[in-house]
């Protein structure tokens, strides 16, 4: 299978970039400098095009041969409408191309945010919703695949992680946090107390299984139009408190208050996604790592 894949110098893209490779694909990564590729750049399976996103002409060059299209970038702008124009721009012509030049399927990293404002059950069967502007960009993502799939023989697909987790790819390698894991690190090698309501929790996506869930998905029969990839279990945003502070031997409090609500905490069905991969994933040794990462990187 020959896959391209965007964003394949990111956290998540090089955990896909392994997946991909160790499947024995050929990729094509799309990367605006090799560099970022760290060992993966000297993969004999692994053509690499330096190209920027945002020149539709060398985008549409590169998808011909090519089977799959997974699309795993984001165009970071300027606050307000430049994010918005810029992101989804590249997204819709970028799907364009992989239908026009004939690929067969295309994979999208959307995320669940196209579902705030959480409520108390979801699902991939409710509808798109966005109450800030990363959740509006992905749902226009998703909503442009759709278009670009209509009336060609791509199928699309999309993926929607919740906040992810897990070491970085390699030494070195990009790494992104959720700003409050983040926050409650910074936190803890200050000494500071971090709050924690009781029972309140987040299900995480485990950074090697959203590459996994990718990687099937390029070869899948039959796939449904969209996965969400979290773990079925919540995990308390207490729990990730007390992780922090064991693992940065901190002397900081963990102050437990309660919830300002009583309705039940958000929680997203996994049965689609369970059964993709053959079994649900649990994040918390994802999670335990990626507090460990951050907590050596406070040490630096």
């Amino acid at each position: 299978m020959r896959i391209v894949l965007t964003g394949a110098g990111g956290y998540i893209g090089l955990h896909t970039l392994r997946e991909l490779l160790e499947a024995r694909h050929q990729v094509t990564a799309v990367v605006r400098s090799s560099g970022k590729l760290g060992p993966f750049a000297r993969h004999p399976r692994l053509t690499i095009c330096e190209i920027d996103l945002e020149d539709a002409v060398r985008i549409a060059e590169v998808m011909p041969g090519h089977d799959v299209c997974v699309h795993g970038a984001l165009i970071w702008g300027d606050p307000g409408d430049e994010l918005k124009l810029r992101d989804t721009s590249v997204a819709a012509k970028l799907f364009e191309a992989a239908g026009d030049a004939g690929l067969t399927r295309c994979i999208y990293l959307s995320s669940v945010a196209v579902h705030r404002p959480f409520s108390g059950e979801m699902s991939e069967d409710d509808g798109l919703s966005a109450t800030d502007l990363y959740g509006a960009t992905k749902a226009a993502g998703e909503l442009f695949l759709r278009a670009a799939c209509a009336g060609r023989r791509m199928t699309g697909v999309v993926v929607r992680p919740g906040p992810v987790v897990g070491p970085p790819a390699f030494a070195e390698a990009s790494f992104r946090s959720d700003d409050r894991i983040a926050a409650m690190v910074v936190a803890a090698k200050e000494g500071r107390p971090l709050e924690a309501a009781r029972d309140d929790g987040r299900q995480f996506s485990d950074v090697r299984a959203v590459a996994k869930v990718i990687r099937v998905l390029a070869t899948a029969e039959s796939p449904h139009a969209t996965y969400i990839c979290v773990d079925r279990d919540v995990i308390a945003w207490e729990r990730v408190a007390r992780l922090v502070v064991a693992s940065l031997n901190s002397r900081s409090e963990v102050r437990v208050s309660a919830r300002e609500t009583q309705s039940p905490v958000p929680r997203f069905r996994t049965e689609r996604v369970d059964h993709l991969i053959g079994g649900s994933s649990s994040a918390e040794g994802a999670l335990l790592a990626h507090i460990r990462y951050l907590a050596r990187i406070a040490e630096t």
